[in-house]
């Protein structure tokens, strides 16, 4: 676990440092403690003229203005479109690495960085969400001038007292009033890494296809049983059978020796009985397989088992 410094004083002027080094007990009245001042580095925001900025004492930020991810050069503010207003709540500007002066004791402006803020909640009427926080596609895609929300930390917890729920495809239009013409779906991406995205199953049909499936093999085992029966009886009529040798007819000397009747009675049995019977099962056995298999595994099936629209890796 690594372990972080509770006290961090760097990147801040020295005319600061100097003055808590000559203010009698400045340490106790700056430690802190109960929410009280704390000495930090407050970066200066490189702040755009058409942005409003409400900037707090402890580097917590929050700027009104046009879609800008990074730098003023940046994101559709930056190429001077219109219908991209921006409001970005940051805490943490630059996370550790924040300073308000650099080596040389010089004030810096500080840009927006969707790497290395340490808390961020950006929302942009339009927006290449997924490129500027250099999100993987999966099979949702790669969202392209669009209104957005973007949640950053290193932690996201999304809280709810009763239930929650992650809803796409509410309505008929865009913000920019195109029509949606499909049902986006919900991508669950560990790593960042989309490579072994699937489509998730949906638990009620895989039931009912793993239940189906089970009763085929049933099916199968009890033909198989059958088959196993009537084969045991060939076998049982063929080892124990007899032949009835009857006198050499009068035009020849070898004897003439008729077929045992109970191995006779038996395979005719098995021929006109079992077998048209077995073929039948077999038959109605391959036809329910192949209806399984189209109802469960293909996408167009009644009970297709994985989601059309949300994936995980």
């Amino acid at each position: 676990m690594t372990t972080i410094r509770s006290d961090i004083k760097d990147n801040i002027p020295n005319q600061v440092k100097k003055e808590g080094e000559n203010i009698p007990n400045y340490g106790e009245l700056n430690s802190g403690l109960l929410n009280g001042h704390l000495v930090e580095a407050n970066p200066s925001f490189n702040q755009a003229a058409s942005e409003t900025v409400y900037q707090g004492k402890h580097n917590s930020i929050i700027v009104m203005g046009r879609d800008r991810p990074r730098g003023i050069t940046s994101g559709y503010g930056g190429k001077g479109n219109s219908h991209s207003a921006c409001i970005d709540i940051v805490a943490g500007l630059s996370g550790m690495l924040a300073r308000e002066v650099d080596k040389n004791n010089l004030q810096v402006n500080t840009d927006k960085s969707p790497e290395l803020d340490a808390a961020r909640i950006y929302i942009s009427q339009r927006t290449d969400i997924d490129d500027n926080f250099s999100l993987a596609d999966g099979f949702v895609g790669n969202a392209k001038t669009k209104s957005a929300i973007a949640i950053k930390a290193d932690g996201v917890r999304i809280i709810a007292r009763e239930g929650i729920k992650l809803v796409t495809g509410t309505d008929t239009y865009t913000s920019y009033g195109v029509r949606v013409d499909a049902i986006g779906g919900i991508d669950l991406i560990a790593g960042n890494l989309s490579t072994d995205q699937q489509p998730i199953p949906k638990g009620y049909n895989l039931e009912n296809s793993l239940n189906d499936i089970l009763d085929l093999i049933a099916d199968l085992s009890g033909i198989v049983l059958s088959f196993s029966k009537s084969y045991g009886e060939l076998l049982l009529a063929v080892g124990t059978h007899t032949h009835v040798v009857t006198p050499p007819p009068p035009y020849g000397t070898a004897p003439f020796v008729s077929p045992a009747p109970s191995l006779s009675a038996v395979c005719l049995d098995q021929e006109f009985r079992f077998i048209p019977t077995l073929a039948l099962d077999l038959l109605s056995f391959q036809k329910n397989t192949v209806a399984t298999k189209m109802n469960y595994i293909y996408p167009w099936g009644e009970k297709y088992i994985n989601s059309l629209f949300n994936t995980t890796n």
